[in-house]
């Protein structure tokens, strides 16, 4: 992902943020970098910035005490290398049934979020399905193809990617998608890729969705009208997702897909 896009992703979040109108669950998908946990920490001290105005002020008794990395209602969970067991989410999970201390809010990050054991998780999941009012988790990891489904489909899935490379899984060709070169190219391409593990299979389509509604949003944002090719494009790309889910042919199913990217990209 380039600088420029990323920047724009981060602006449209902090928005969205600000709004009030979110989640109360997200899964950050990309690099354990510098600049992604940087939009991470942003986004949580928005929630839990004291000020009816623009969020973070920066200067309320919330945002200097999150600015100090002494905020009673934030807390960070994983670290570099280690696994995220179970003794610690059940501490969260108790934790999260107290009231804030300061803040509105209660905020939980956690990095590595792609760590968390299994045992872990299925411990998470009721406090996740059923948050107490005010909880927040935020959770980046570099491949969510590990988390659990049952984990991953209660949680709002954004790509925030990285400069080094947008994410662990390798994307479909993305210059046969996005330019719709010849259609021969393509079935070519529903032949290597439709030999592959089904989960993987799900996950590269998953990956080729992010890349669409990336490009969709950057049009957006440079304000461009809403690309309606695209649209389709993404909701096309769904429906191959669902059928993977249904045990479908795989090159069938990628052969219609294509099809279907060709005829817009091609117009």
């Amino acid at each position: 992902m380039n600088e420029e896009l990323y920047k724009k992703r981060r602006a449209v979040l902090q928005k969205v943020f600000r709004a009030g109108k979110i989640s109360h669950a997200y899964l950050f998908v990309g690099k354990v970098n510098r600049e992604n946990e940087d939009t991470i920490m942003l986004l949580a001290q928005i929630l839990l910035c004291l000020s009816a105005e623009e969020r973070p002020c920066g200067s309320c008794r919330s945002c200097l005490l999150f600015s100090s990395k002494n905020h009673p209602d934030f807390r960070a969970i994983g670290s570099d290398g280690g696994r995220i067991k179970l003794a610690e989410v059940r501490e969260i999970c108790y934790d999260t049934s107290l009231n804030p201390y300061l803040s509105p809010s209660k905020v939980y990050y956690f990095k590595n979020f792609d760590s968390l054991t299994e045992v872990a998780a299925n411990a998470f999941l009721k406090t996740l399905e059923e948050p107490p009012p005010s909880v927040y988790f935020l959770a980046l990891a570099e491949n969510d193809g590990v988390i659990l489904p049952t984990i991953r489909s209660r949680m709002h899935r954004v790509n925030l990617g990285g400069f080094e490379r947008e994410n662990l899984i390798p994307p479909l060709n993305s210059n046969y998608l996005l330019k719709g070169e010849s259609l021969f190219s393509l079935f070519k391409e529903a032949e290597t890729l439709s030999n592959k593990d089904r989960n993987q299979f799900e996950l590269e389509l998953r990956e080729i969705q992010e890349q669409y509604r990336s490009l969709l949003v950057s049009e957006v944002l440079q304000g461009q009208p809403v690309n309606k090719g695209l649209v389709r494009v993404i909701a096309a790309v769904q429906r191959a997702r669902e059928y993977v889910a249904a045990n479908l042919n795989l090159r069938l199913l990628l052969e219609d897909l294509y099809l279907t990217i060709y005829e817009e990209f091609s117009k």
